[in-house]
């Protein structure tokens, strides 16, 4: 995910900027072992380097400038001659520039891997290691969902590593074997265009939200002790419900979270009386579900596994004592499954809804007879389901399950912050504090 790489290289850069004196840092008994690392160095940069020309590429399409254009014409695409250039096209144009008169190749898998014992040369490493993976979290497929405030966003976050590259550039300048950067005033001022274009709209820090993300799995093994055994059979829960359920599984599944959260609410009162609201008010809704369920019939699907793990949340959140205490970090992970759950479980009515795997339970007339019979049994039979405000069950999970939480507004966070600090902040070791005059 992209917020996790881009703030390990903020992390990186900013304890870099924060470094002064790097011949001293260097530490290398001849000039040719500080031309080593000088040269590791180089290479850990140009990997940095080339992740920078890749985010470019994949905001620039969506990199508009805030600042009016000179001429307004629809007609001109961005780029085309004649057009106005915007200062993302600029910084993209001067980051593939450096890369390309740059001698240095991108570091090794090795070199990415390996440690090193110099702890100057090793946030290199991880800011070059965190940019190789941030590859994956700026691909064309993550671009292709990315909105125009997550691009300005992406952009300024390119913008201010740049910076960083140029500063570093100017301080590294006496290693043995450097090799500055190509045209690097010109690299500083489009980075600082750019930054400051950005700010000039509202750029959407949700992009850190954007990017690979390993493939979520089951926890294996024996139920963990306690609460935390609750907590591994509804993750398991929320796992094997991506397989579709049949319409008797999904109403066990229903039921067990009718269950969980009856259950859950009291131990939520003692903590967060909201939370033990909402989960109460979740308990109804599911108790709704289920009775309104009846009513829906389905082969198609399976869902045993998944009804399993529901039993098992049951079974063990009625084993917990009465005086257990949860945690608030409990609660918020209780809180994210259900919310996840609630999400899929709606998915998985109204599309079966939609593609006809379930259908309606109807009463049909008949005449009775004399037969003697002091019970008659209702006929029964089930219809496909024409529309899907036909269902009750629908209407509910529309009204009732679905999350309407709006979420949360991204922030820029506090690497970004620490980041920008780093790169005006000054050295005020070793000589008076300026104040201002009186």
């Amino acid at each position: 995910m992209y917020g996790e790489t881009g703030a390990v290289m903020r992390e990186e850069f900013a304890a870099l900027l924060r470094q002064h004196r790097v011949q001293q840092r260097l530490v290398g008994p001849t000039s040719e072992d500080r031309e080593v690392l000088g040269g590791l160095i180089r290479a850990y940069r140009q990997t940095v380097l080339v992740w920078l020309g890749q985010a470019m590429r994949a905001a620039s399409p969506l990199a508009f400038s805030n600042m009016p254009p000179p001429q307004r014409n629809p007609f001109r695409s961005v780029g085309a001659p004649g057009s106005h250039l915007t200062a993302a096209g600029e910084l993209a144009r001067a980051i593939d520039l450096a890369k390309q008169q740059s001698t240095a190749s991108p570091a090794s898998t090795d070199a990415l891997a390996t440690p090193n014992a110099n702890p100057m040369v090793d946030h290199w490493r991880l800011a070059a290691r965190a940019a190789a993976l941030a590859e994956h979290d700026t691909s064309e497929r993550v671009s292709a969902q990315m909105t125009t405030p997550q691009a300005q966003a992406l952009v300024g976050d390119a913008a201010a590593l740049t910076q960083a590259l140029v500063v570093l550039d100017q301080r590294y300048k006496n290693t043995p074997g450097w090799e500055p950067l190509s045209q690097s005033a010109r690299l500083g001022w489009a980075s600082l265009a750019a930054a400051l274009d950005v700010n000039l709209g509202q750029p959407d820090y949700a992009v850190d939200h954007l990017g690979w993300r390993p493939k979520t799995k089951v926890i294996t093994g024996t139920a963990r002790p306690g609460v935390l055994g609750v907590l591994q059979a509804q993750h398991n829960l929320v796992v094997r419900m991506r397989s579709v359920p049949n319409a008797t599984n999904l109403r066990l599944v229903v039921d067990s979270q009718r269950l969980v959260s009856a259950h859950l609410a009291p131990y939520a009162a003692r903590i967060d009386e909201r939370l033990a609201e909402r989960w109460t008010a979740r308990a109804e809704t599911y108790s709704v579900m289920q009775k309104q369920l009846r009513e829906v019939g389905g082969l198609l699907g399976r869902g045993g596994l998944a009804v399993a793990e529901g039993a098992n949340a049951v079974t063990r959140l009625k084993a917990l004592p009465k005086d257990t205490i949860l945690e608030p970090r409990v609660l918020s992970g209780f809180q994210l499954l259900f919310h996840r759950l609630d999400d899929r479980i709606a998915d998985v009515i109204e599309d079966g809804v939609e593609r006809g795997a379930f259908f309606k339970r109807v009463t049909l007339p008949r005449i009775v007879g004399g037969g003697g019979q002091l019970v008659h049994p209702v006929r029964e039979r089930f219809v496909p389901i024409t529309s899907a405000t036909d269902l009750a069950v629908v209407k509910t999970v529309r009204e009732r399950l679905r999350p309407k939480d709006d979420p949360p507004e991204a922030t820029p966070g506090p690497t970004r912050v620490d980041l920008h600090s780093a790169l005006i902040h000054r050295p005020t070791k070793g000589r008076a504090v300026e104040v201002p005059n009186i």
